[in-house]
């Protein structure tokens, strides 16, 4: 054999050892599998798959403690309501006495910890349907600017008969 380049040699010594590395792994491999078989573990079985492949099934006892403990705990209590005012919007919109301004000193008097912003959105998202808290209830700004829910409005039709009665002046 001749003079070997020195990347040659190179390349032979990395292929040599890849490929003892190789043949090592294998037999760790083999060996790991003759000395600890594989084990499937579920809930309350254990499962030993062995060589030549027979189950063995073991029953662990199950801690019945534990369960009755969580069964016995109390129930959560309910959570405390992002909005605890709804309640008392809800009776001044059912009366519209009160403005967006006057609903807002009204909730930030009855509860101080309450967000301003937050409380003044909610109260002009009841405006709009989309966004309201009362999906089945419309609320409406009166031209006083005092807001009330519409199906609490009297009809402006009963009380303003004489207006239609009078005709319209023609300008000049």
């Amino acid at each position: 054999m001749g003079k070997k380049s020195k990347k040659t040699q190179a390349a032979e010594a990395a292929n040599q050892a890849a490929n003892n590395q190789i043949e090592e792994g294998d037999q760790t491999m083999e060996v790991a599998n003759e000395v600890i078989p594989s084990t499937i573990v579920e809930s309350s079985e254990v499962e030993v798959f062995g060589p030549t492949q027979e189950v063995l099934t073991e029953v662990a006892p199950v801690e019945t403690t534990v369960v009755q403990a969580v069964e016995q705990a109390a129930p959560k209590p309910p959570k405390p309501s992002k909005r605890p005012y709804i309640p008392v919007i809800e009776e001044h919109l059912e009366s519209g006495d009160l403005d967006k301004k006057g609903l807002l000193a009204l909730i930030m008097e009855q509860f101080p910890t309450i967000n301003k912003n937050g409380a003044s959105t909610f109260l002009t998202d009841a405006l709009n349907p989309k966004y309201s808290h009362w999906k089945d209830r419309v609320v409406i700004k009166k031209p006083d600017g005092k807001m009330i829910f519409a199906d609490r409005i009297e009809t402006p039709a009963e009380e303003a008969p004489h207006a239609e009665a009078q005709p319209e002046q023609p300008s000049e």
